[in-house]
């Protein structure tokens, strides 16, 4: 008993040591633009570009390695979604000013800030999706080393649906389960936005 808390007591100091050298928290917040193409009334297809806002908070594994979660604003066409997930960035670092770095973004995003929309016989809202995010970039240190500034491209694959529902008048005992009470039917959309993001941000 005493050997095991002895071995404790030495890991313990050792990683207060090792947190009291080296910044343990990571901070990464970006904002940029988002370009895609959207289909118009007429099957035809026109570019779109969107805002993009994102911060990832964590920790640094290492120098070469910082994972967290994240959380965001991004805007679609008629559409604006929170993303919600994990975010892992990989930095080469050889102690230069300028580094290269990756990320890697998977989650899920809300449609929390979009409204429903009811009337007397209907009720239409928006479903967030899964959405994939990877991303490459230089990272810019500062003079004094307490911050970086940031600029990245990636790729965001972002998957969303629209619902519409018409309102059940009366009781019915012969209705389809797999349907929400209160509807006779359901319409749904399925939303895929593949958008190539350009951001500026700034570490910590």
């Amino acid at each position: 008993m005493k050997k095991s808390l002895h071995l404790f007591l030495v890991l313990f100091s050792l990683i207060g040591k090792t947190y009291s050298q080296e910044k343990t928290f990571f901070n990464q917040t970006d904002f940029g633009t988002s370009f895609g193409q959207v289909k118009t009334l007429f099957e035809e297809y026109t570019t779109r570009v969107n805002f993009s806002f994102q911060t990832l908070n964590g920790v640094r594994i290492n120098k070469y390695h910082a994972t967290g979660f994240l959380v965001g604003v991004d805007t679609y066409p008629n559409l604006t979604l929170m993303p919600l997930g994990l975010g892992w960035r990989g930095f080469m670092d050889k102690g230069k000013r300028h580094t290269l770095f990756a990320g890697m973004d998977l989650g899920a995003a809300s449609a929390m800030l979009e409204k429903r929309v009811e009337t007397e016989w209907t009720e239409s809202w928006y479903e967030g999706g899964l959405f994939l995010n990877p991303s490459i970039g230089i990272r810019r240190q500062s003079k004094k080393g307490k911050h970086a500034s940031v600029l990245s491209i990636g790729y965001k694959r972002q998957e969303a649906n629209f619902y519409e529902g018409s309102k059940e008048i009366g009781f019915s005992s012969f209705r389809d389960a797999s349907i929400p009470p209160g509807f006779n039917s359901i319409r749904r959309e399925e939303y895929i936005f593949n958008s190539l993001a350009l951001k500026w941000g700034l570490i910590f």
